[in-house]
């Protein structure tokens, strides 16, 4: 994606351990260093518990004075989990990318149908699902899942792909360098993904 409307909104979703603010926090990074502003609002529920988490961000190269996403207005939802992805398309604007993952975390005991959850996602045109655990074991890292997610999502942002690895590589710079690349490997999978 080469240009970016006045104002483009991105909601990620999950819950609580699954790190979507640290997605979140990687979004707003590589933002700033492509001279957008950029400004988020976070959801925590119960995180401690699995509760519910999102996050809203708006980006655009003119000043945001708001961090809420209008209904109808969203052009990019990230879903770490499935029921959570399907709790925010009210916020989807008709033209909207859905990237998410198909595994469910079922933190309660009347979990809905799986199935039924997936079908619902795929009525979305612009929907790509992905079996996060799956790939996790093929790439022999059991976090690769949500920065696949996100190294899918970059295609849908006017960032390139060098500065959304400087930014992986800032954001995780404490860590061993094998941590770096393995966020990196799994960045540019979740890339050749949505390519």
């Amino acid at each position: 994606m080469n240009n970016i409307p006045s104002l483009t909104g991105v909601i990620i979703a999950g819950v609580g351990g699954q790190g979507a603010v640290t997605l979140s926090q990687l979004v707003i990074a590589a933002a700033w260093k492509s001279h957008y502003n950029a400004v988020q609002s976070e959801v925590h529920g119960m995180s401690q518990r699995g509760g519910s988490v999102n996050a809203q961000i708006l980006i655009s190269k003119y000043q945001v004075t708001s961090p809420t996403i209008l209904e109808g207005t969203a052009s990019l939802l990230i879903g770490m989990e499935p029921l959570e992805t399907l709790r925010y398309f009210n916020l989807l604007a008709p033209d909207a990318k859905v990237i998410t993952s198909i595994c469910p975390v079922k933190n309660m005991h009347n979990y809905p149908d799986i199935d039924e959850i997936l079908d619902e996602i795929k009525k979305i045109n612009n929907s790509l699902l992905l079996d996060t655990l799956k790939i996790s074991h093929e790439l022999n890292n059991k976090n690769a899942g949500n920065i696949v997610l996100l190294g899918a999502a970059s295609k849908n942002l006017p960032f390139s792909s060098e500065i959304w690895k400087e930014t992986i590589i800032t954001r995780f710079q404490d860590k061993a360098k094998s941590v770096i690349d393995a966020n990196l490997k799994a960045f540019e999978y979740g890339e050749q993904l949505n390519s």
